[in-house]
């Protein structure tokens, strides 16, 4: 980044929050690049003891098999994401149940994105997997055992199915829909655990 986003300046470096940061000279402007972040989203989701996996037809890693994720868009709310996901790589509807997991990923000093990728549990309510044979080239429910000896099966979806597997039903953090105080802010949205 060497421009200022916001009025078309050319950034400098100035000390801001503890370390020197990218800033637009004009203090009217008071744009300050505190980096690139992504946020993705993973859905495991269980049907009669089978695994929903997909395969991968884009880089990276194209021909590996994984739960079916993707970034969760700037307007959307992020379990309506996963949803969207996996309708649209897999063609399966579902909702989503808990969050049960997340990987949170440094971009490092040469730059890039540091992403976090939350990982959700979902029940599926409808559809058989199909796939568009471009971004996603495979799509289907596995059995648990079948996992072991399948090949280019990513370690995080392995990660992933094995603690929806190991985690009591609903324990994770849930939407949390009945905030007064949240009243009038669309898009905000807490997670929780539930108290017993």
């Amino acid at each position: 980044m060497k421009f200022c986003p916001r009025c078309a300046r050319e950034l400098i470096l100035r000390p801001e929050g503890g370390r020197d940061r990218l800033a637009c000279p004009d203090p009217s402007c008071g744009f300050v690049h505190f980096g690139n972040f992504s946020i993705g989203v993973g859905a495991v989701v269980l049907r009669e003891g089978r695994a929903l996996l997909v395969q991968r037809g884009w880089p990276p890693n194209p021909g590996a098999w994984q739960i079916p994720g993707g970034y969760v868009e700037h307007d959307e709310e992020i379990h309506r994401s996963i949803e969207r996901e996996v309708l649209e790589e897999a063609g399966i509807e579902a909702q989503v149940q808990d969050l049960i997991g997340f990987r949170h990923a440094v971009a490092g000093p040469a730059g890039g994105s540091t992403n976090i990728y939350l990982v959700f549990r979902l029940e599926a309510s409808a559809g058989e997997p199909t796939f568009d044979n471009d971004e996603i080239t495979g799509a289907g429910f596995f059995a648990i055992g079948d996992l072991a000896t399948m090949e280019r099966v990513q370690g995080l979806s392995r990660w992933a199915i094995q603690l929806a597997l190991n985690l009591p039903p609903a324990i994770g953090l849930h939407a949390d829909v009945g905030n007064d105080w949240l009243t009038g802010r669309p898009g905000n949205r807490l997670f929780g655990l539930r108290p017993d």
